[in-house]
């Protein structure tokens, strides 16, 4: 009887109206500060993201290592930013930019002991005018005959006098592990016999469908040109493996790969091929005009070219009758296939 009259009471009053919002608020607040089974055990298996650290922006790093994970795409693995530095993988191993030497993980902190490996950016579709380079040759002259004079001025230093350290080599790193040979017998088991123009040359089996290739769309070009046709005709060799450094360096040749070429004629005819071989007669070697020197037929360099050579009669230092296989070298110098042989 007292609780009806209560109620009846509170109604009569419309208590219960001014009531009713605050036991609505009470019940919410008590509803979302205790959290439901299924949300508390998302909340507390929760990992927070690991957001990637990122990488500076267009670096030279980032293009040299995506230049070679493009160039090698079979053998390469796509090039990350990690550990603070530009990354692949080749075969399961991570090689790192480290200031262009290419290094494994644990060579990392090592690259006073390395100079860079090279890659030329600038690599030229056409050979450069003998008239744009006049200003390069002369300085050439010039530091040469101070570099004489200096020599020719300075004392000899006592037969007893300390050797100088040894200045720092390149790092073989990249390439060792690209083509499989870290010494002359792993390099040796990479490579296969090959007849190329009617040479037998012993080369890097992986490069044989591309020497194939260039076989064939050179000798279409002989069947139609009679300057090419004279050009194989003239061949006296055809070299590529060798393990060995490159004269006068102590930097490991690409020969020593098996993916280098040195196409000679049976007679150069007095022309000069090697800018070493002429400095032995010729102080001033680098000033030999382009009509002293041997070149192969223009259409020759570019299939070799569009084929992922480079053309050693393109360097400062000219070696016409090398050619060496490096796509990276055009896609970093933005030269296309299209942009060699059609």
């Amino acid at each position: 009887m007292i609780f009806s009259r209560l109620i009846n009471f509170l109604l009569q009053k419309k208590f219960f109206l001014l009531l009713f919002p605050l036991l609505i608020i009470f019940a919410l607040f008590f509803m979302y500060k205790t959290p439901s089974p299924v949300y508390a055990q998302i909340n507390t298996s929760y990992v927070p993201e690991v957001i990637p650290e990122e990488a500076p922006v267009q670096s030279q790093g980032e293009r040299i290592m995506r230049a070679l994970s493009a160039a090698y795409p079979e053998r390469i693995g796509p090039a990350i930013y990690r550990d603070g530095d530009w990354a692949f993988q080749i075969d399961g191993r991570w090689l790192y930019y480290a200031e262009g030497r290419l290094l494994p993980e644990d060579r990392r902190s090592r690259v006073a002991e390395y100079r860079a490996t090279g890659f030329n950016s600038n690599y030229q579709i056409d050979l450069p005018s003998w008239e744009s380079g006049e200003a390069q040759r002369e300085s050439r002259t010039r530091t040469y005959q101070e570099n004489l004079a200096r020599q020719q001025s300075q004392p000899r230093p006592p037969a007893n006098a300390e050797p100088r350290p040894p200045s720092p080599t390149r790092s073989n790193y990249f390439f060792e592990a690209l083509w499989r040979g870290s010494t002359r017998n792993e390099s040796y088991a990479q490579q296969e016999q090959y007849e190329f123009l009617g040479f037998q040359i012993t080369v890097h089996k992986d490069l044989i469908p591309v020497l194939r290739h260039i076989e064939n769309l050179i000798n279409y070009e002989s069947a139609n040109n009679a300057s090419v046709r004279q050009w194989v005709n003239s061949l006296g060799t055809i070299g590529a493996w060798n393990w060995r450094n490159v004269a006068s360096s102590g930097n490991r040749s690409f020969h020593s790969y098996g993916i280098a070429l040195d196409i000679l004629p049976r007679n150069l005819g007095g022309l000069a091929t090697y800018w070493l071989w002429s400095s032995q007669h010729d102080p001033l070697w680098w000033n030999i005009p382009y009509s002293r020197r041997w070149h192969p037929p223009d259409v020759v360099v570019k299939i070799f070219e569009s084929n992922g050579f480079i053309w050693g009669g393109k360097w400062g230092n000219f070696d016409t009758m090398h050619f060496e296989y490096r796509p990276e070298i055009f896609i970093l110098s933005n030269i296309s296939r299209e942009d060699l042989y059609p």
